[in-house]
């Protein structure tokens, strides 16, 4: 499935760590709702305590996130000091700065 973009509302995430180690991203495609928040929550707690002090970043730039999930994300970032990434039209509402990822390839 890597690659494809989900047509559902439903919330799927994906924890992916960079190759230098130094950050961890949790991305999540489909819907956000206050409802599903419950279950990304301890997603998130639970790779920061697992990432021996990586950086942690939410990268929702890829779902729908709700009004109402917004505003919960906004104070839940400002709290635990997680990055989250929004779409254009939610940047303005980020609590804190998403750190750059750096992509690197390497010929095999």
């Amino acid at each position: 499935m890597k690659g494809t973009k989900l047509a559902s509302d439903k919330l799927s995430v994906v924890v992916r760590v960079d190759v230098d180690g130094e950050q961890i991203q949790i991305a999540a495609t489909g819907r956000v709702t206050a409802s599903s928040l419950q279950g990304l929550y301890p997603v998130v707690q639970r790779t920061k305590s697992l990432g021996g002090g990586l950086g942690v970043e939410m990268d929702l730039s890829e779902a729908t996130v709700d009004p109402d999930a917004l505003d919960q994300l906004t104070i839940y970032a400002e709290l635990h000091e997680v990055p989250v990434r929004f779409t254009p039209e939610h940047q303005t509402v980020t609590a804190l700065p998403a750190r750059r990822l750096q992509v690197t390839s390497q010929a095999a």
